[in-house]
């Protein structure tokens, strides 16, 4: 297995974390030594957020691996009032869950998300200041098209998830036109959004 880094450019904004994916290739040593690099990067304040972190039950064999890994990532994110990126895939019902159990005073972002209205509504519920990014789904997904504009604007980000073919504008505009809204208040009301996630840095 290639040797995995986690490395922070200075001034951006970064996050880090251990992702769900990589369960299947990592050993318990190497899990070890990750959250020991994750949480010094965090607690010397060179972290913007925590994560990518969350559950995919595509890979079921881990989910109790995911779930203990989930809960350290949010603790470490609350202890330093950091926002907490979320990977989702088949999980809705286990963010609940969560939820249910414990009152997160951090935003939690859900990254390329793919749920439902319903799932948006229960999210919201328990945790107001869950936000929701998309990107190439508003492209391939006619589903997430029409989420879209059933989501509040104050809990929406934008992104291209580091696909190189993509541009962030293209995003912009493929949302804008979705939402029926001018590209430029849109790119407004995300900036305001982002600067909620961190009031800190004001």
């Amino acid at each position: 297995m290639e040797e995995i880094r986690l490395e922070h450019t200075a001034g951006a904004y970064s996050s880090a974390g251990i992702h769900p994916w990589w369960l299947e290739e990592i050993t318990p040593e190497e899990i070890a030594g990750l959250k020991v690099h994750v949480e010094s990067l965090a607690r010397a304040g060179r972290l913007w957020g925590i994560g990518e972190t969350g559950f995919d039950r595509t890979y079921p064999e881990f989910i109790d691996l995911q779930k203990e890994l989930f809960d350290w990532h949010l603790n470490l994110a609350e202890s330093l009032n950091l926002p907490l990126v979320i990977h989702n895939v088949r999980s809705g019902s286990d963010f609940l869950e969560v939820l249910k159990k414990v009152k997160p005073t951090i935003p939690w972002i859900f990254h390329d998300f793919r749920g439902n209205q319903e799932l948006v509504q229960a999210l919201l519920k328990l945790h107001p200041a869950c936000f929701f990014s998309f990107g190439l789904s508003l492209d391939n997904s006619p589903q997430v098209r029409e989420l879209l504009p059933l989501i509040p604007m104050e809990n929406i980000f934008l992104e291209t998830d580091n696909q190189k073919h993509l541009d962030i504008h293209d995003i912009f505009l493929r949302a804008a036109e979705t939402l029926k809204v001018d590209v430029e208040f849109l790119k407004a009301q995300i900036w305001h959004n982002f600067k909620k996630l961190r009031p800190d840095l004001q």
